[in-house]
Formats: structure tokens, C-alpha cells, sequence
């Protein structure tokens, strides 16, 4: 267990603009994604910037289309936000444990 004043970094999905198409295009909720990296990247960089000046570590997880459209199949799930969130909680949890 982690003292009280060592926070935990929070795991930020984060794109390469390649990968980022390629999530648009293969994901159930595209329509509830921007309509351009650019605009995405602004506002998750300015998600990030926000977080830190609250005191949250955000923790950019770099995610392949390829690899998560594998994982969701593997765990039967959704190709969605929910599913992005889980699987970057996971793969930030596997970083910090070893």
C-alpha cells in the first residue's frame, strides 16, 4: 500500500496521429471522438495540464489500434471509451508493478 501523500499516476489514452485514425475508424463510439487529431490532441493536452494543476499525475499510455482491437476481442468487450479507459488502467497497472 502506498503512503498517503504518494499519489498514483492516472493512465491518459494517448495517440500517435496514425493510431489515432486508425482508433476513429475502428471504434463503436467514432462519433463521440473529435473530428480531427488536432483538435483531440489540444484537448487532451489541455486535459493534462489541467490535471497537473490540480495535483494529479497524468501518465501519457500510448495505445495501437491493432493491439487493443486484439485485447477487446480477447476480453469480449466493445471497442469504446469504456473499453480504452480499462484497458490503459490495465496496461499502466502491469508498468507500475514490475
Amino acid at each position: 500500500m502506498k503512503p498517503r501523500n504518494q499519489h498514483s499516476n492516472i493512465g491518459i489514452v494517448w495517440y500517435t496521429e496514425k493510431e489515432w485514425e486508425k482508433m476513429k475508424k475502428i471504434s463503436s463510439d467514432s462519433e463521440r471522438l473529435e473530428d480531427s487529431f488536432k483538435e483531440w490532441e489540444e484537448i487532451a493536452q489541455k486535459t493534462l495540464s489541467d490535471m497537473k494543476v490540480n495535483g494529479i499525475v497524468g501518465e501519457k499510455v500510448f495505445v495501437k489500434a491493432d493491439e487493443f482491437f486484439i485485447w477487446c476481442k480477447i476480453h469480449s468487450l466493445p471497442m469504446d471509451a469504456s473499453s480504452r479507459s480499462r484497458y490503459v488502467s490495465e496496461i499502466l497497472s502491469k508498468r507500475n508493478s514490475s
